[in-house]
Order: structure tokens, then sequence, then C-alpha cells
């Protein structure tokens, strides 16, 4: 997201897509999708796509901030087949606590190997 923001006639929504190849993620394992975003982002939903990740994989999406507090963005899927998941937000803000990174974690019992691709629709409102 290291991207400027754009304010325009049609407002200032914007969307970050990042597509991560997973190769025998552990359990538990993590995985950074974007990282350091600025204070006054305000993430308004998330979308993720991904391919069968293998026998007993799940994954998650969390906003971490720079004290290691977690916001879930995605509760745990199973992803033993393909799955495609939008998740409308309350707008979340990221202020003081920020900047925060948006990290992917394998939830699941076995590891993770794929693609996964991860959207996060977004607004720069201002600090």
């Amino acid at each position: 997201m290291k991207t400027p923001f754009y304010k325009g006639a049609q407002g200032n929504l914007s969307k970050h897509i990042v597509t991560v190849a997973l190769s025998a993620l552990a359990v538990s394992g993590t995985k950074v999708i974007a990282e350091d975003l600025p204070l006054g982002t305000e993430i308004t939903s998330v979308t993720v796509i991904g391919a069968a990740l293998g026998v007993d994989t799940a994954y998650k999406l969390d906003l971490v901030d720079r004290d290691s507090n977690v916001t879930a963005l995605v509760a745990s899927t199973t992803s033993t087949s393909a799955t495609s998941k939008t998740v409308p937000l309350k707008p979340i803000y990221v202020g003081d606590e920020g900047p925060s990174d948006i990290v992917l974690t394998n939830s699941g019992t076995g590891a993770a190997t794929g693609e996964v691709t991860v959207h996060i629709e977004y607004r720069f409102v201002g600090y």
C-alpha cells in the first residue's frame, strides 16, 4: 500500500490487491499481506480468493497494530477446497495504534500450500 491515495471527484475509495503463493505454510504460520497501513486509513471490506490449500487447512485474516493488538477481518475459513469470501466490515480506522499490518494466518491443522489473493477495500480519511 505504498502508492499515493487518490482523492478526486469520485471520492477516495481504493482497493489494494495482493496475491501470495504459500509454500507449506506451517500450522499457525503467518504471512504479512500489507504492512504499515498509515494512520488515517479506514478499512471497509475484504475479499479473499483462495485455491485449495491442502488437507485440514484453514486461514484467517487479521489487522495487527504496532502493539500486537489483533482485530479480526476474516474469521477462520476452511480451505480444503477453493474458496471465495467477501466480508463487508463496519469501518475499521487505523489511528493512534497504527501503523498496522494485515496478516494471513494458517489456522488449520495441516500445512497450507497454494495461492491466495486478497482484495482490501479502504479509504483514507486522514488523521
